[in-house]
C-alpha cells in the first residue's frame, strides 16, 4: 500500500460518520461522482475490482440487480452518499 493510501485509510477512520444511510446508493449517483459511465460502475462491481457492493441475478430473469453499500462506497472511494441531496 502506498503512503497516500495509508493516509486515506487513517483519515477515513478519524473522520468516519457515525451513521450511514439505509438502502442502496443509486448507480447513476456513483457514476456521476466518479466522473465515469454507469457501465463502468456495473462492470467494476460484477468483476470484483470495485468492491463497493454486489451484483446478483434472480433465477429466471435476464437483468442483474445491484446493491451499493453507502459505507463501502465511502471507505473505498471517499464518496459520502447523502440521500437528501439525491443523485
Amino acid at each position: 500500500m502506498s503512503r497516500r493510501q495509508d493516509l486515506r485509510l487513517i483519515a477515513s477512520y478519524v473522520n468516519a460518520p457515525e451513521e450511514f444511510p439505509d438502502g442502496s446508493v443509486p448507480i447513476n449517483y456513483v457514476a456521476k461522482r466518479m466522473q465515469k459511465d454507469a457501465c463502468f460502475v456495473r462492470a467494476g462491481i460484477e468483476n470484483g475490482w470495485l468492491p463497493i457492493g454486489y451484483c446478483y441475478k434472480k433465477p429466471g430473469k435476464e437483468r442483474n440487480n445491484y446493491y451499493i453499500s453507502p459505507k463501502l462506497l465511502w471507505e473505498v472511494t471517499g464518496i459520502l452518499y447523502d440521500p437528501e441531496k439525491g443523485a
